[in-house]
């Protein structure tokens, strides 16, 4: 019975005393179960991480009770403490009722933010979740270095330009610590040292690079911005430094994010968490290292860690006033979520831009145009082993009607790049999948390719694959062979005839040969000699001279079945040739005489 009586006065207290107090006293359970509780009265949400196993779990919860005890010393100075209160609970229902949720606490109302202006944005639809004063026009900081990264990108003639070297100069070194006057750096390297750790000296290198002049480049910048669609964007230098003629608002420098995702260089360079340069110099070279900016990625609280980040820029500006500038990408289900924070906390705007990409995850709205690996296409390749490559989705595409419009504002379309070379490894970029509302170009998947790409054979430049040239040659072989077989059949056609009339006139002229013997024999021939019936009575010469006869007879015979000519034209020409003979003897023997 005393068992039951405890158990029911500890049931009593739990149900009658407030959550603040029922957390405290479960404080050693929570963390147990590696839940965090928020803030009173802060409206920040802290992100557990189960995946990183029970060292990680154990100082992000210790964090946790720090941030707390903090904010409710500064409840309890503000009087908001019962609002905290309310906010919590509120929390708590809804995570616990939530059957997807995996320990994050998720932030369903708009989190209270330092910064004078900010906006939450789909970066997949354009739609806009949140935003406070997005339209006022404030210094972007660093932000504008993405603004400078397209203009280079997009004045390059292609990616080899990467690898170009460029001079550090006195003016440079004025900037900044890193580079030194004398310093030769890649294309490439600029780059990264400007979009990981944003380099001021970077990017006045890179402007100097990509156009004759400083002011032509900065044309640039605004040329590209009016091209956006920026109406409230202007740039007087390409590093973000504090300006009144180098101003933006939180909207216009969220769809300078958005537009930048879309170049992969900037893409890949704006999630690492740290990169090292090389530097040529003629005292000796050597590496800088650069950290990301980016409190998200690599903030030295794990409260401050979001695991969804996918890139991001800090820049802090002391004049006029002490602000922040923040832009950062968070992608969720391959939706993408960008947060632009103008004139904030330091201290705060890490844990502010959590929250609101937290909101924002829970608020956006998820309308599937296309699946992730979908085939839409094939992309034509120069110089690869093969001519046509599937494109397919990357990821998920989105879009978003506002609740006045229809769905069939919805358009896509597709588009393939006509300047890709191989070789392209798996998952290259070779096209986007856009999709336009009313239009309007609202969100854009990237089309990549599956299968590796190796470099093909010669003929690949002018898009023949190694497949297609080697069937080319089989083709041009087996019409080689067929000439030659004509040719051949031809010949020895021609041989044949010549073999059929050979033998053809041999028999003519054996049949021939064998009527003029039989004539002789028979005495049908008209002799020019003397016939002597007994030829017993014939002189020895008169014998001779026959055989003789008989003998070139046969020798002409022969002689016309060797050449073809008929036996008859040849005994005509002898006959002939014996008179002359005849002729000339008895002409000598006149003159002798």
């Amino acid at each position: 019975m005393s068992v039951f009586l405890i158990l029911t006065l500890m049931t009593t207290i739990s149900f009658t005393l407030p959550p603040a107090v029922f957390a405290a006293g479960e404080e050693e359970a929570a963390a147990e179960t590696t839940e965090n509780t928020e803030a009173e009265g802060s409206g920040e949400a802290a992100e557990a991480a189960p995946a990183q196993g029970d060292e990680a779990a154990a100082p992000e919860s210790d964090a946790a009770n720090t941030g707390n005890d903090a904010a409710a010393d500064k409840a309890a100075a503000s009087d908001k403490a019962a609002a905290g209160n309310e906010i919590d609970e509120e929390l708590e229902d809804d995570t616990s009722s939530d059957p997807l949720d995996t320990g994050l606490r998720r932030q369903t109302t708009v989190p209270e933010v330092s910064a004078d202006a900010y906006i939450v944005m789909s970066g997949s639809t354009s739609e806009v979740i949140s935003e406070k004063h997005s339209d006022r026009k404030l210094s972007p900081g660093k932000i504008t270095m993405l603004m400078t990264a397209m203009v280079v990108i997009d004045n390059m003639y292609n990616d080899s330009e990467l690898k170009n070297t460029v001079g550090i100069t006195e003016d440079f070194e004025s900037i900044g610590r890193s580079f030194k006057a004398g310093d030769t750096v890649t294309v490439g390297d600029l780059l990264s040292a400007m979009l990981v750790g944003g380099s001021g000296q970077a990017a006045e290198a890179l402007a100097s690079y990509s156009a004759s002049s400083r002011e032509i480049f900065i044309k640039e910048m605004n040329s590209k911005a009016m091209e956006l669609g920026l109406m409230d964007t202007q740039f007087n230098n390409p590093a973000g430094f504090y300006s009144t003629q180098n101003y933006s608002t939180a909207h216009d420098c969220a769809v300078i994010a958005q537009t930048a995702q879309r170049y992969q260089l900037i893409k890949d360079a704006f999630n690492k968490r740290s990169v090292t340069v090389s530097v040529a110099n003629p005292d000796g070279d050597r590496k800088v290292n650069f950290n990301s900016t980016n409190p998200l990625l690599v903030g030295k609280k794990p409260s401050e860690l979001y695991n969804l980040i996918r890139g991001g820029i800090q820049s802090y500006l002391p004049d006029p006033v002490d602000a922040t500038q923040y832009a950062g990408i968070a992608t969720s289900d391959d939706m993408q979520l960008i947060v632009v924070m103008l004139d904030a906390d330091e201290d705060t705007i890490a844990h502010e831009a959590k929250a609101l990409l937290e909101y924002g995850d829970l608020k956006v709205t998820r309308s599937v145009i296309v699946k992730a690996g979908k085939r839409v296409g094939r992309a034509r390749v120069r110089g690869g082993s093969r001519v046509f490559v599937n494109a397919y989705t990357e990821t998920k595409g989105f879009a978003y009607v506002p609740p006045e419009g229809s769905p069939d504002l919805v358009t896509t379309e597709v588009v393939m790049y006509d300047d890709l070379t191989a070789p392209l490894s798996e998952g290259a970029k070779v096209g986007e999948f856009r999709i336009y509302v009313a239009d309007e170009l609202k969100g854009t998947v990237d089309l990549i390719t599956k299968k590796n790409i190796p470099k093909g054979w010669w003929p690949s430049r002018y898009y023949i694959s190694n497949l297609v040239t080697i069937i080319i040659g089989i083709i041009l072989l087996l019409i080689l062979l067929l000439v030659l077989r004509i040719l051949y059949v031809r010949k020895r056609r021609a041989r044949i005839r010549a073999e059929r009339r050979q033998r053809r006139i041999s028999e003519l002229a054996m049949q021939q040969l064998a009527a003029e013997e039989d004539r002789r024999r028979r005495n049908w021939e008209n002799r020019t000699t003397p016939v002597y019936a007994d030829t017993k009575n014939l002189r020895t010469s008169d014998l001779r001279e026959q055989a003789r006869k008989e003998t070139r007879r046969e020798e002409l015979i022969a002689e016309a079945a060797k050449t073809g000519v008929s036996a008859r034209t040849i005994m005509k020409k002898a006959a002939r040739d014996e008179k002359k003979k005849e002729a000339a003897r008895e002409k000598a023997n006149k003159t002798i005489q």
